[in-house]
């Protein structure tokens, strides 16, 4: 609350899980319960803590001076009022004393638009205010300098909450604290839809509207102690407690609607989503394929054995590679999925401090900074404690407790006595000993308590047989036994190696995918391999030895080039965005380690990143960043390997002592990469120059002392930057003379124009550079630069007529650049350019005709660019442009030449609430899968045109609140897999065409409200997976006897708790859920 929303945070990404930030809701029930209000929820998890709200302890605010702006998240802005201990002032639990001072200049000067708004209010019927307040102006967010609708919400319903407390003692008190209460019990709700939507909703913007207009009732009422004067004559005052009534019938009104609108989103995700067609990337294969072979059964029993009542632990425990964070993973889910209740999930690593605060965060504690173990014990205990005494529940799950000694330090020692009721906790270890010492920490809560040691055993042979073959062949799993021949073909070769992974999963995959190259599986080769492996697991004594030795064999068949990316990425690299990793090592050689599944993806959202590696994240979504990550087994493999010439640390208060050795053997010279981050000691010159063979050089938050006189010749990457606010980035050594130097990465608010880079450089980034107006001259000389990527550069204006002369740049990243205002025309003669990122770029205005020159360009980006109204025609000439983003920008016609683009494959216009209409060229698109027009408000009709997008896979049309009907035309899109329709509140029937879409998959319409029937001919749906119809409250209770029909033939398994769910709030209303997961 507060915080100036990024886009980052108008999203909650829904991924089955983050890293080790998991920002969901533990402690609460998704759904509001009855009698709510009387508990203070806010001690549950809150999206404020999500978004790093002051009260979360980050400090970011934005000032709403007279003249507003829209900032980036790199661009700051005011302070709040701080105490003595640094902290923001608190007025109340949810506003700062500097948010309450700007939210009354915001009313004091938006007076005439309060007014309008008052009286639209007051000229209207009570049903239809819902209605006024959600069709604020776009704009209004520029004005009070939000980018989300929610964090405008929740700043006015804290600046609500703590007026209505000051006049608790006045004469109508009474019915102040009920205004209090109503408004207190809404900060909950926003807190709860918040987590389970991934965009900015219009129910915040409904809710903004409704609360700007009691803020402004309110400000006035305490300054008149009447009616709202300058709003309405004299003789038509509203008495206080009347309008204070008034005001509370608006709230509970907007109760009922968030609470409606959090129903839905809880439908959505305990739904099997659709992949969308076309987006899967190799990195998504067989990873993915066979991530759950054999664990369905033990999947079972521990859901079972959560059910118990009273405590839970659960130890699922063995040795690495086994796949127990898979099935911690898959258990998590099935459990969210079937109770709407989510885990505080976190994967331990070194820093416990870190651990615990994000556990703290997630289980509802805020964020704090733990400056000690022992005080996030006591942190810990305090807030199960609170949770306990609220009748709250507690779900947590700890992936990789791998030390014992870390059960002392990490958990509360009086565990047991304050979990609350009905909680479970799940762990992952790899010894029950481990286990043992949590079990202790727990056994206070007997009689109530249960225990289950777990131990997952290696796969059966036939399952084993399936994972191996699965990767040999590169084929699903669940494919397997319709491909004619494949066990046959792959029998010998898998029954040879079979006994020597003895069932573990990770050296099933590891192997099985050494063979998934043709060229690997001569016989002679895979017998010698199979021998090899045989002799190596002789030499050594135990069982973990023996499998890492074995796994050795594979590594070492490995080329030079990937055997040394593979180190750069367990050294330097791990948990860095895919695409900066892909930049560093090579595409190739990431590609060839997925292909041998000795690195995986793992799509995180973007507040679960931190570091070095949020500032280093490339994401065409930037609310998700997708992560290189590398098993546990093979990190070790690659340490053993690295150790000695790759030195990594982090958080330390001196140099790593490898540093200070420079003896026979031990030569600094021999370092091949370094990476320093917040390292207190600074690195010395001297030290530097000695590394003539280091090929990476990391530095963050690190100094150095002196200077390196001599050039690093192999360097070839280099990052250095800072995490705050610096005055400069000093280089010490003349970058010029880095002549194999082609990627590098600065990040500060000042960097040295003088700096000159080599000229064979072929990636910089540039990352919160506010001392660059115009691009220098010394990067227009970099004349075969393939990417230059310029962050958060805010007083950068313009890009010169000599930026033409880059013309072998293929990446061109301008993102959250504030003060342009338009392209120079030189970027037409941009002729190699293939991607060009201008999102965040809200003062935009206007796109040169020039750009429809640049005929290689396959990817546009002008996401939030919220002043550019129209593309120029020119866009039509873009033959080969395949992804064409602009979401939330100010669009408000497409020109007709979009229908020349025959090339495009995904067009986004999410959030395009200028947007009226499409033009009929749009059929034209005959290439494309994906059309996303999410929260385009304004659309009341498509062209009948949209039948000619015959390739079309996924529409997404929710909340199109306009929009009372589909065309005919549409259900002629027989390739059609994903149609949603969710929130569009005019739809009243869908028509028996619908049964013509055979490739259907996924059908949502969550809250379609007016939908009063279901076509019978959706039962007839061969390829139909998910049917959502949740808050459909206009529909029969039963559903057609042909989906009926399904049910029973298993076709789609219809999920439900008592044919429905009850969503207890206000008034107590109940809705039914027809939630159908193939």
């Amino acid at each position: 609350m507060g915080k100036k929303a990024t886009d980052d945070e108008m999203h909650v990404p829904d991924t089955p899980r983050s890293s080790k930030n998991r920002k969901q809701l533990a402690a609460l029930d998704v759904t509001p319960q009855s009698g709510a209000r009387s508990v203070d929820s806010r001690d549950a998890v809150s999206p404020r803590s999500v978004g790093k709200s002051p009260r979360s302890g980050k400090n970011t605010k934005l000032d709403f001076s007279s003249a507003p702006s829209v900032k980036s998240a790199a661009g700051g802005g005011g302070s709040p009022t701080h105490n003595g201990d640094g902290d923001p002032e608190y007025v109340n639990a949810d506003i700062t004393a500097d948010e309450l001072r700007q939210i009354e200049t915001v009313l004091r000067t938006s007076e005439p638009r309060l007014q309008e708004l008052y009286k639209k209010v007051s000229e209207s019927s009570f049903k239809d205010h819902a209605a006024v307040f959600e069709n604020l102006h776009w704009d209004i967010l520029k004005e009070t300098g939000y980018m989300s609708w929610f964090g405008l919400a929740f700043t006015l319903a804290g600046y609500l909450s703590y007026h209505c407390q000051a006049e608790a003692k006045s004469a109508a008190g009474e019915k102040w604290s009920s205004l209090r209460s109503e408004t207190d019990f809404i900060i909950d709700q926003l807190d709860e839809l918040k987590l389970c939507l991934e965009v900015d909703n219009d129910m915040f913007k409904i809710a903004a509207g409704t609360l700007l207009y009691c803020c402004a009732a309110v400000r006035l009422l305490k300054k008149k102690n009447r009616g709202c004067l300058c709003f309405v004559s004299r003789s038509s005052v509203v008495p206080v407690k009347e309008q204070i009534e008034n005001s509370i019938a608006e709230l509970k009104s907007l109760q009922k609607n968030i609470t409606f609108a959090t129903l839905a989103a809880v439908g959505n995700r305990v739904s099997q989503p659709v992949t969308d067609g076309g987006s899967s990337t190799k990195r998504s294969g067989p990873e993915n394929w066979t991530a759950s072979v054999g664990l369905e059964q033990h999947v079972a029993t521990v859901c079972e054995f959560v059910k118990n009542k009273g405590i839970s632990l659960i130890g699922i425990h063995g040795q690495a590679g086994l796949g127990k964070t898979t099935l911690l993973n898959e258990i998590v889910a099935k459990i969210e999925k079937e109770e709407k209740r989510l885990f505080a999930y976190i994967e331990v690593g070194e820093d416990l401090k870190k651990l615990q605060s994000s556990l703290l965060e997630q289980l509802g504690g805020g964020k704090k900074e733990i400056t000690s173990v022992a005080q996030g014990r006591s942190a810990l205990l305090a807030q199960l404690r609170k949770l306990k005494e609220n009748n709250k529940v507690a779900r947590i799950a700890i992936d990789n407790l791998y030390d014992v000694r870390l059960v002392g330090e990490f958990f509360p020692h009086s565990l047991g006595k304050f979990l609350p009721a009905n909680s479970c906790v799940i762990i992952t270890c790899p010894s029950v000993a481990i286990l043992s010492k949590v079990d202790a920490l727990c056994r206070p809560a007997m009689p109530n308590y249960h225990y289950l040691p777990y131990k997952l055993p290696c796969l059966a042979p036939q399952q084993a047989k399936a994972l191996f073959i699965s990767h040999a062949a590169s084929e699903p799993v669940n494919t397997l036994y319709s491909i004619n021949g494949i066990f046959s073909k792959y029998g010998d070769l898998a029954n040879h190696f079979l006994p020597l992974c003895e069932g573990l999963p990770m050296a099933l995959k590891v192997v099985g995918s050494y063979f998934s190259n043709p060229a690997n599986r001569s016989e002679e080769n895979w017998l010698a391999i199979g021998k090899r492996m045989k002799q190596v697991a002789e030499e050594m004594d135990t069982s973990e030895d023996q499998m890492f030795a074995k796994l050795l064999v594979i590594y070492e068949k490995l080329g030079p080039a990937q055997k040394e990316a593979f180190l750069d990425i367990a050294a330097f690299l791990r948990g860095w965005d895919w695409r900066t990793v892909e930049r560093v090592v090579g595409k190739p050689q990431l590609d060839t380690l997925v292909d041998q599944a000795m690195v995986s993806a793992k799509l995180k959202d973007a507040e679960s990143t931190s570091g070095i590696s949020l500032y280093t994240r490339y994401s065409d979504r930037p609310w998700k960043s997708e992560m290189v990550m590398m098993h546990e087994l093979l990190y070790a493999i690659a340490c053993r390997r690295a150790a000695g010439n790759r030195v990594c640390s982090e958080d330390q208060a001196h140099l790593p002592e490898r540093l200070k050795m420079d003896g026979p053997g031990m030569e600094l010279s021999a370092l091949q990469g370094l990476s320093l981050i917040s390292c207190k000691e600074p690195l010395q010159g001297t030290m530097l120059e000695k590394m003539q063979g280091a090929r990476i050089l990391i530095l963050h938050d690190t100094g150095v002392k002196g200077y390196c006189t001599k050039p690093l010749n192999q360097l070839q990457f280099l990052y250095w930057g800072r995490s705050r606010v610096a005055p400069d980035v000093r280089i010490p050594f003349q970058m010029e003379r880095l002549k194999r130097l082609e990627m590098c990465i600065l990040r500060a608010a000042e960097i040295d124009l003088t700096i000159k880079f080599p000229s064979q450089l072929k990636d910089l980034t540039l990352i919160g550079c506010n001392n660059m107006e115009v691009l220098h001259e010394h990067i227009l000389q970099l004349t075969g630069l393939l990417e230059l990527h310029l962050i958060g550069c805010n007083k950068l204006h313009d890009l010169t007529a000599e930026f033409a002369d880059m013309r072998s740049l293929r990446k061109f990243r301008l993102e959250n650049c504030l003060s342009i205002r338009h392209l120079n025309k030189s970027i037409g003669q941009l002729a190699s350019i293939r991607e060009l990122d201008l999102s965040g770029c809200t003062n935009i205005a206007t796109l040169p005709s020039e750009i429809g020159n640049i005929q290689t360009l396959l990817k546009l980006n002008l996401v939030l660019c919220k002043c550019l109204v129209r593309l120029p025609a020119e866009i039509g000439n873009l033959k080969n442009l395949t992804h064409l983003y602009l979401g939330q920008s100010g669009i408000t016609s497409l020109p007709v030449e979009i229908g020349k683009l025959r090339s495009l494959e995904d067009l986004s216009l999410t959030g395009c609430v200028r947007l009226e209409k499409l033009p009929p060229q749009i059929g034209q698109l005959t290439s494309l899968l994906r059309l996303n027009l999410g929260s385009c408000t304004g659309i009341k009709e498509l062209p009948s045109e949209v039948g000619g997008m015959i390739n079309l896979q996924k529409l997404v049309l929710n909340s199109c609140t306009a929009l009372a009907r589909l065309p005919e035309e549409l259900f002629e899109l027989v390739n059609l897999q994903s149609l949603e329709l969710d929130y569009m509140k005019l739809l009243a029937h869908l028509p028996a065409e619908i049964g013509n879409l055979r490739s259907l998959q996924r059908l949502s319409l969550n809250c379609c409200t007016r939908l009063n029937r279901l076509p019978p001919e959706i039962g007839s749906l061969p390829a139909l997976q998910v049917l959502n119809l949740v808050g459909c409250t206009g529909l029969k209770s039963e559903l057609p006897m042909e989906i009926q029909k399904m049910a029973k033939e298993n076709a789609v398994y219809v999920h439900r708790e008592d044919d429905h769910i009850i969503l207890e709030g206000p008034d107590n209303p109940s809705y039914k859920l027809y939630s159908m997961t193939y």
